[in-house]
């Protein structure tokens, strides 16, 4: 409908896998370079894993495609069969024959499957079994899955497996009951959304390959699809999608921040209000009243700060029967605060008086104490992997968030807490945050084999390796112990611990402060 109009030639922003479209941002290069070497090179699985829309079928084919031809694949899209049904799938997508009128059993098909594979690796071909959504995939079928791995010759494995799926794979793997199947995998990789950088970066590959002949999105509009996307590659799809559709009724020429905030809102079945209702006056009017008061008597009967005054009244508005939509008191919430005051905020978790610590600013005051400043851009999949009260960066202001559940956040201001949605803070916040930790030591250095530092008994002791040793010499068994741990935590299994392996480490300790507790309590 709209693609007349832009002057393209075909829809850009279509959900359906094309390859044509495939744009590899920084995580899908690193992803596809995993699964790649992994296939090749390595003896037993290939996991991986990542959030509902990040791009995991449509990486699949891409690296189907990478593959050399030599390289047979048989990828099953439909994970919800049974064991027999499983191997018949495989043994349909390979073109192996087989009677489906007979009753075919289990060694049956493993012997005419390890047949086919000899008989392949003859003629120095090699096959792989690509299982996507395999989060779905009974503990059954999984260990069946794990006896096709015992197909092999004296130096190779006759069959490559990929496990595909969301992150709840990695915890089914993780169950006890599945240890062997999850010792034998070889090469992990966790999928990221895309960072703002490549989300721009996604959405002017697409336009360029559909035929656009100019900018159809502004800078800000790119912007604010990421801020509603969190860098999910289907999300993007849908809202720009939207967001073209809206430009063409109302005769744009170029998407602006506006048309994107009305996509969202139509994304998620909301109405677009047209203008303010009689009851949201009265609680602007009431609300605005409440607040005169509690200003007035906080001038004459306290000494508390300006600012400690208008968050109490702004609690006693949030909380109000008459209260405004959750997004406005967000707005308003960040009207009464200043970095100064989250600064105080965030070392105050940390047991801290800022006013009274030395240095030009937040991260050197941070250093006389031991800690590192961490400033980042990223969701809020990297906030619960630190696991650390966060300074949330907005347009308009900064506040703190002190606990995370599943769907709401605690964002805290000079002791006054206020819970508010994730959906509700993402449609202001864009993914910048700042957070505070403590390394072993400071300034930041790498710890590799044949260090000698008190940093090498922090790392034993964060890695509950030898935890008691009071050796100081970084040596090669923990140096294996080292690669054990960044090969699970999906970073480069160099062995060398430098800022990004620290950072895991510590998110690893029970000590407060703590973003949620509770993880380190649940089985």
């Amino acid at each position: 409908m709209y693609k007349v109009h832009f002057g393209l030639k075909s829809n850009p922003f279509s959900i359906t896998p094309d390859p044509q479209y495939l744009y590899l941002s920084t995580s899908h290069r690193e992803a596809l370079a995993h699964l790649s070497y992994g296939i090749i090179h390595g003896p037993g699985f290939v996991l991986l894993t990542g959030d509902i829309g990040t791009g995991k079928t449509t990486l699949c084919r891409a690296l189907i495609d990478k593959l050399p031809e030599t390289v047979d694949v048989a990828l099953l899209l439909n994970p919800r069969l049974s064991a027999m049904e499983l191997l018949a799938a495989l043994f349909d997508e390979l073109r192996i024959n087989y009677n489906p009128q007979e009753q075919n059993s289990l060694k049956d098909f493993t012997d005419k499957l390890t047949s086919y594979l000899l008989t392949a690796h003859a003629v120095e071909r090699s096959t792989v079994l690509i299982l996507d959504e395999a989060q779905n995939l009974t503990t059954e079928v999984l260990e069946q899955v794990r006896l096709l791995t015992n197909l092999e010759t004296t130096s190779h494995k006759l069959l490559q497996i990929v496990l595909v799926g969301q992150p709840e794979l990695n915890r089914l793997i993780a169950r006890n009951n599945l240890r062997q199947l999850s010792q034998r995998i070889t090469a992990r990789y966790q999928l990221s959304p895309l960072s703002l950088k490549d989300t721009c970066a996604y959405i002017k590959h697409r336009l360029k390959v559909s035929g656009a002949r100019s900018a159809l999105f502004s800078d800000s509009a790119m912007r604010e699809v990421y801020h509603y996307s969190g860098g999910i590659p289907r999300l993007i799809n849908i809202i720009c999608d939207r967001a073209l559709l809206g430009g063409f009724t109302n005769n744009k020429t170029q998407i602006n921040p506006k048309i994107i905030q009305n996509a969202e809102q139509e994304v998620r079945g909301e109405q677009i209000k047209q203008g303010l209702t009689n009851r949201w006056l009265i609680g602007i009017v009431v609300s605005t009243i409440c607040i005169g008061v509690l200003i007035w008597w906080g001038f004459f009967y306290t000494n508390k700060s300006t600012i400690a005054t208008s968050n109490l009244s702004q609690e006693i508005f949030v909380s109000s029967t008459v209260a405004t939509e959750p997004t406005l008191d967000l707005l308003s919430l960040l009207k009464t605060t200043d970095t100064e005051s989250a600064f105080i905020t965030l070392f105050d978790r940390w047991d801290l008086d800022y006013s009274n610590l030395t240095g030009q600013d937040l991260c050197e005051r941070a250093a006389t104490q031991g800690l590192a400043c961490l400033k980042k851009t990223g969701t809020w999949a990297d906030i619960r992997r630190f696991n650390r009260p966060a300074l949330l960066k907005f347009d308009s202001g900064s506040i703190v968030i002190t606990h995370l559940q599943d769907e709401s956040a605690t964002l805290t201001i000079l002791g006054q807490r206020f819970d508010f949605a994730i959906n509700d803070i993402n449609q202001y916040w864009h993914g910048e945050f700042l957070l505070l930790w403590q390394p072993p030591t400071l300034p930041l250095q790498i710890i590799k084999v044949g260090s000698t530092d008190k940093a090498v008994i922090w790392i034993r002791k964060h890695l509950k390796y030898n935890a008691d040793s009071l050796s100081l010499h970084f040596d090669q068994v923990l140096k294996e112990q080292v690669m054990a741990f960044q090969a699970q935590q999906y970073l480069k299994p160099d062995g060398a611990v430098g800022e990004k392996t620290m950072l895991a480490l510590q998110a690893l300790s029970t000590e407060e402060p703590l973003l949620d507790s509770t993880k380190f309590f649940q089985k």
